[in-house]
């Protein structure tokens, strides 16, 4: 009895030991596993960091170069870059970056933005693992699109709001946006004084400030509290601290590529320049502007015509060449609102320009003087494949003088479809008190920026128009509004400038980097 309990003994010993063992090797294996596992995930992460690190060292590669087309001395410009993109962009990234692979996506780009494919690939093998590999992809744009086409309303000074303007689309202020309750206005010759708090400055969209976070974003008069409060509550405006400063707009190189001559003639030499070059050339012998070719081509006035070429007939021959006028240009218009006046023409004006009457535009015009819009109801033209809308840019001064004082305001149709752009660095100011606005497009200026609007309803048959500035005054305290709907000034940004890039939108100098976020590959 007792040799078979010693033998129970020896037998449970045994079995409990090759369980313990067998446990022993188990708990090793899956130790030695787990720590396998452990250093496979390590070197995914390793490789997979180094992969992003290589898109990451590509786009500052490309930062570098894009700087060279931007500041106060800039050494390169868009046109180098998208004239020659394989030796001035491609090949410099790779030698800058050698383990990512760029390519140009001709699909995804235009005259105007070129898009690069970067894809980056790193593997790597530690010991007895498996072959890590990691492969992203990256897709960057390159704009050469000026930046205020992407504004309603915006300055590279300051954009001062006084009164209650009805404003959809973004704004840009270099400096602080200022705003007030009081419109500045003139009638019949006497300044006038009005006040209305409860009108606030509607704006659907962002207003980017170049200013620190913690620099004030806003200047305001009238209000006791200036905050996002002084806006219209009836819609979300957010105000945003950007660091992304504006690109400065280089009117002299802009003009001079649209006139495809070197990028360094100097704006004051230019119509002597123009008129050495083998391009035609005509002298009027009378006001108007009659025969054209298809070709670019100067026009001269006549000499009696105090130095002024007058449009009165549509221009609508198909032609990406521009039509020079060797000093001012009156384009007028005695059309109806429903038969404007046509004009597809690109043109360069060497002076001044005024626009008025019923004219609609598919063009882009450069005006080396002043630009004035005189009771002008500026529409675009939808059925134009080159471009729906005007984009004037004057070296000078943009003035728009609206005579429809105390008339209904256009709610359902804008009065003028147009991105105008001024490079004058002395003050704009924009008036719709008595008068009123409803622009499509946009409006920006390098010189402060100012926009007056009243708020409320100041239909007038023209018997019962106000006798002097004080009655005009009382009359606006008694029909003013906080209703946006109300606004005698209305401002809607219009995107259809950007969706079909075109020769005829302005180059921007400076190059401006967009970046989209890096996708795995499999």
């Amino acid at each position: 009895m007792r040799k078979s309990e010693e033998g129970y003994t020896l037998l449970f010993v045994l079995v409990t030991l090759t369980v313990l063992s067998v446990l022993a090797v188990a708990t090793i294996g899956i130790s030695l596993q787990s720590t396998r596992l452990t250093e496979i995930r390590g070197t995914n992460i390793e490789v997979e960091s180094a992969t992003q690190n290589e898109l990451k060292q590509a786009i500052a590669a490309l930062q570098q170069i894009v700087a060279t087309t931007a500041g106060t001395s800039p050494t390169s410009s868009s046109k180098e870059l998208f004239n020659d993109p394989t030796n001035q962009i491609i090949l410099k990234l790779a030698t800058a970056a050698p383990n990512v692979k760029v390519t140009l996506n001709e699909a995804a780009s235009n005259v105007r933005v070129k898009a690069f494919d970067l894809t980056a690939q790193v593997e790597e093998t530690k010991g007895d693992q498996p072959t890590v590999r990691k492969k992203y992809a990256q897709r960057v744009y390159l704009s050469a699109i000026p930046s205020f086409l992407y504004y309603i309303l915006g300055s590279d000074n300051q954009v001062i709001l006084n009164g209650a303007p009805r404003i959809q689309g973004n704004v840009f202020s270099r400096q602080p946006l200022q705003v007030s309750a009081s419109p500045n206005f003139i009638y019949n010759g006497a300044t006038g004084s009005y006040t209305d708090k409860t009108a606030r400055a509607y704006i659907d969209g962002q207003v980017k400030v170049f200013q620190p976070k913690d620099q004030p974003l806003l200047s305001c008069r009238d209000f006791l509290s200036c905050d996002t409060s002084v806006f219209d509550p009836t819609v979300k405006t957010d105000l945003i601290a950007t660091k992304e400063a504006l690109v400065p707009f280089d009117f002299e190189f802009a003009l001079n590529d649209f006139l495809n001559i070197p990028s360094t003639t100097p704006l004051a030499t230019l119509p002597g320049y123009l008129r050495t070059q083998p391009i035609k050339q005509a002298v009027l012998t009378g006001p108007f502007l009659n025969e054209l070719s298809t070709d670019k081509q100067l026009i001269r006035p006549a000499p009696t015509e105090n130095n002024t070429v007058t449009i009165t007939d549509d221009i609508v021959k198909a032609s990406m060449e521009p039509l020079i006028i060797d000093g001012n240009l009156t384009i007028s218009s005695l059309n109806p609102v429903n038969q404007p006046l046509e004009i597809k023409r690109p043109m360069i004006v060497l002076g001044n320009l005024l626009i008025r009457g019923n004219v609609s535009f598919a063009t882009t015009i450069f005006s080396t003087g002043s630009s004035r819009l005189d009771d002008a109801n500026i529409q675009g033209i939808a059925s134009s494949s080159n471009q729906n809308t005007l984009i004037l840019l004057s070296k000078g001064s943009l003035t728009i003088n609206r005579v429809n004082k105390f008339s209904t305001p256009q709610t359902t149709k804008p009065d003028m479809s147009a991105f105008l752009y001024s490079d004058d660095p002395a003050l704009n100011r924009i008036y719709s008190v008595g008068s009123t606005m409803n622009l499509q497009g946009g409006i920006f200026t390098k010189g402060i920026l100012e926009v007056n609007a009243y708020r409320g309803t100041l239909d007038l048959p023209e018997n019962n128009f106000p006798q002097d500035v004080t009655a005009l005054e009382t009359l606006m305290k008694a029909k003013q509004s906080a209703d946006a709907e109300k606004s005698r000034l209305r401002l809607t940004y219009d995107a259809s400038v950007l969706q079909n890039p075109t020769a005829m939108l302005p180059l921007s100098r400076a190059v401006q980097l967009y970046v989209e976020t890096p996708k795995r590959l499999p």
